[in-house]
């Protein structure tokens, strides 16, 4: 995965809420769109592209690619949402089957409602809802695949207050773990210390407000939770080779 995502819903061809009746089949070759299927109803199975069959039941999502076929079955009345639209994004970060919160469901429900709408807004609203749906599943996914709940939730922390000097121990009582215990963990899982992966997230934010040319080296330290704009350099100059004057340099 890059260092900076790409995600774009870029066209909306259809999104609509379906009832079946018992002993439901519905099959494709190729599917035309990206989309996806989320159960409101019932239970069933899914036939993916390579041939797994997975259950899936009310808020279960199976988020579909361009092209793939697969098959879908219920012995029982059921109801879905499903859509047709154009994700650009890597999809390889995206599950097959995803569980929705109840939030995330109401939230599709009414994208769909929206959507039916007809509305001058019903595009761009539902725009912008599916690209949220998109980010958290893609968010959720990654911090989940390599570390565990206890350190994805760690990280969610420290990338919610990067920009505060938020303590070891408040970040151990957030996430209800010793401080040594959490500390150790995290690095085992990471391959960074907590403050290294801090730190990281702050100089690609600085980064970030260098190439905008919108802030002064003094305003970046201060917005990024640094004591003081010289020991906001070091750490700058010790992730990229050089102090952020010369970073600014470069670009020209």
């Amino acid at each position: 995965m890059n260092d900076k995502l790409e995600l774009d819903i870029d066209d909306i061809q259809v999104i609509v809420h379906k009832k079946e009746t018992a002993n439901f089949q519905f099959q494709t070759p190729g599917r035309a769109w990206d989309g996806f299927v989320m159960f409101t109803k019932g239970c069933g199975s899914v036939t993916d592209e390579k041939g797994v069959t997975h259950k899936i039941s009310c808020g279960d999502v199976f988020l579909t690619r361009k092209g793939d076929a697969y098959t879908i079955e219920a012995e029982q009345e059921c109801a879905y949402v499903t859509s047709g639209i154009r994700v650009k994004t890597d999809k390889s970060i995206l599950p097959v089957i995803y569980k929705c919160t109840e939030r995330q469901q109401a939230n599709i429900l009414e994208i769909t409602k929206l959507w039916q709408s007809y509305t001058w807004d019903s595009y761009a609203q539902c725009r912008i809802g599916l690209l949220k749906f998109y980010l958290e599943i893609i968010k959720e996914t990654v911090e989940k695949r390599n570390v565990d709940n206890d350190i994805a939730k760690a990280i969610e922390f420290i990338h919610e207050h990067f920009k505060t000097n938020f303590t070891g121990k408040e970040l151990a009582e957030y996430c209800a773990m010793s401080v040594s215990y959490l500390r150790g963990r995290f690095l085992k899982q990471t391959g960074q210390t907590i403050g290294k992966y801090r730190d990281s997230l702050r100089i690609a934010a600085a980064k970030e407000m260098l190439e905008s040319r919108c802030f002064t080296v003094t305003e970046i330290a201060r917005e990024l939770g640094y004591c003081d704009v010289y020991h906001f350099s070091k750490v700058f100059s010790g992730y990229t080779g050089m102090p952020p004057s010369r970073w600014i340099h470069r670009m020209k």
